[in-house]
């Protein structure tokens, strides 16, 4: 499990070795959004404009804070920032003075996860519990036969959290793969534990080498479950809470 949240009052420098996970609590943000949109392009300021209440609001700071942050890293105005989309969706910006930023985003509710570094993949991802999920027909069409067989033989009232923490896991992983849910989600296990106890190898195809990646699980509360996957396990990886009252 993760380290506990750190609070901070201002955004604090990314070093090389280090990777920065980022919490934002997304409820009651409405008074701060017309604030943060000013920190968007004209055209994240029309996207906003296309949405309505809380998914226009979560829209507006989660784009906002990805580019302060990547601002903060890269030493730019958050505004002059190039979002752009990698070969399978997944949002990157391209390297500057020689430099660049692995960084990746997850949204469940009113919690949004923002994970970034300077080198080597990372992605992250966060879930809340949904009991009408069908649990044991998801596991069987996206899980391995270990992970179906452990969560077939757990207790029922702790069966939600083992399906999430997998989930998410593997979400995490497919995150920082780059191709998300288009990467087999049975192709791996994630069901030893502690799960940082060795990395994950994911192949590029079968039979083929693949990478490795080191996953942590993530302390979120009750009801709630969320990993880290980074491609090494040498970044300092720190916990923080992101000052959404203060920063501007």
């Amino acid at each position: 499990m993760m380290n506990p949240w750190s609070q901070v009052n201002r955004i604090p420098p990314l070093d090389d070795h280090e990777a920065h996970l980022w919490r934002i609590d997304l409820t009651d943000v409405a008074s701060h959004s017309l604030r943060y949109a000013s920190l968007l392009t004209p055209a994240e300021q029309a996207e906003a404009g296309r949405k309505i209440g809380p998914v226009r609001d979560h829209f507006t700071i989660g784009r906002a804070c990805v580019r302060v942050l990547l601002g903060n890293a890269l030493g730019m105005d958050p505004r002059q920032l190039t979002l752009a989309k990698g070969v399978h969706g997944k949002p990157e910006t391209p390297a500057l003075n020689g430099r660049s930023i692995s960084f990746n985003l997850a949204h469940s509710k009113n919690t949004l996860l923002i994970a970034l570094r300077h080198s080597g993949a990372i992605g992250v991802d966060v879930e809340y519990f949904d009991r009408s999920t069908d649990i044991m027909e998801v596991a069987h069409a996206n899980f391995t036969e270990s992970e179906t067989n452990i969560l077939a033989e757990a207790d029922p009232q702790t069966r939600p959290q083992t399906f999430y923490r997998y989930w998410t896991r593997k979400e995490a992983i497919g995150k920082a793969d780059g191709r998300g849910l288009l990467l087999p989600l049975a192709s791996f296990d994630v069901s030893f534990e502690p799960i940082n106890s060795r990395p994950v190898p994911v192949s590029e195809s079968p039979g083929k080498p693949g990478k490795l990646y080191f996953v942590r699980d993530l302390d979120l509360g009750e009801g709630a479950a969320g990993a880290l996957a980074l491609e090494s396990d040498e970044a300092n990886v720190r916990s923080l809470i992101f000052p959404l009252h203060s920063m501007l």
